[in-house]
């Protein structure tokens, strides 16, 4: 098993960071931070402090949550909070550790 870090963050389809959208944004952001394991998940719905965000019929909306979960090394995920913060505008981005095995290489513990 491999330490690390894994990052969500937490933003709605129609949110925009620096001009552009955010998801748009943050894929650059983790792009330039050389990231490893960035998967895009959209939700059906979603409360914050912005009130609920849904994908019922009734509500047609382009405000749909997404979570955007990165998973690398611990020094990775350190050095992308600090290139990543400056452009988050109070967005919610949570952390925890996390062990990562890559079923295409050995196990280092492993004979």
């Amino acid at each position: 098993m491999i330490p690390g870090r894994c990052l969500r963050i937490y933003i709605t389809e129609s949110d925009r960071i620096d001009g552009k959208p955010a998801l748009e944004a943050i894929i650059d952001l983790c792009k330039e931070a050389n990231l490893h394991g960035v998967s895009v998940v959209r939700c059906i719905e979603g409360m914050g402090r912005h009130g609920v965000h849904t994908a019922s019929f009734v509500s047609l909306t382009n405000a749909l949550p997404l979570m955007i979960e990165i998973m690398d090394s611990v020094e990775r995920i350190e050095q992308a909070i600090s290139i990543l913060r400056p452009h988050l505008n109070g967005r919610l981005a949570v952390t925890w550790p996390v062990e990562m095995l890559r079923t295409d290489e050995k196990d280092a513990d492993h004979d």
